[in-house]
């Protein structure tokens, strides 16, 4: 099978490369001078969607993404400690039908809030064992998004089931427990961690009970 020959341009072919999207820093670091970035857009070949980060503007020869995953990469680009939690999670994973109204991003508890003006968000400060616990690199484009594990997402929803309510977290769970990838023991230890153990065998014990009969 030929390859495709690499795009002429040096600024093109770097997006092309980094699934459409590009940081200034990348570009940089790749010898573009920022002259190039801003050339680019005033003539409308690519825009700046984030404080440092660009999106090929002409994106059809790109594998199609889906605009959620792709408004959290880009802002995980310009925030690389910020990660996809709880519903926005859940979301990615295919384990529930809600789309939140805000894109939902953990923090490490002692960092601020970034300065985030759009798209609108909600940023939930995560101490460092629920910040580190459970992590899951999502292909998009070709570029890492760092989110959490299904197991880890369930876990999460389970503590906050204060401020969600239940609805969305059986839906995810009822969901994962019908899928061939589930991991028992994953979410176990996982819920363990987090301390909803208890929480969650109680679940179990249920929603198994019910797929049996």
């Amino acid at each position: 099978m030929t390859r495709p020959l690499p795009h002429p341009d040096p600024l093109l072919r770097l997006l092309h490369e980094r699934g459409g999207l590009l940081t200034a820093r990348a570009a940089a670091q790749a010898g573009l001078p920022s002259m190039t970035l801003s050339r680019a857009v005033e003539r409308g070949v690519i825009e700046r969607v984030q404080r440092g980060v660009y999106r090929l503007v002409d994106d059809r020869a790109l594998p199609e993404v889906d605009l959620e995953a792709q408004e959290l990469l880009e802002l995980q680009q310009r925030f690389p400690f910020a990660r996809p939690c709880l519903v926005s999670a859940l979301h990615l994973h295919g384990l529930t039908t809600t789309r939140p109204a805000a894109l939902q991003l953990a923090i490490p508890a002692h960092r601020h809030r970034p300065p985030i003006s759009a798209p609108r968000t909600e940023v939930y400060f995560f101490r460092p064992v629920a910040y580190g616990t459970g992590l899951f690199s999502l292909d998009v484009r070709g570029l890492p998004l760092i989110t959490y594990t299904p197991e880890k997402t369930l876990a999460d929803l389970l503590r906050y089931a204060g401020r969600f309510g239940r609805d969305i977290y059986l839906e995810g769970i009822k969901k994962y427990l019908r899928s061939p990838e589930r991991d028992l023991t994953l979410l176990t230890d996982t819920a363990r961690r987090l301390k909803v153990d208890t929480a969650l065998h109680r679940d179990l014990e249920v929603l198994l009970h019910d797929q049996d009969h």
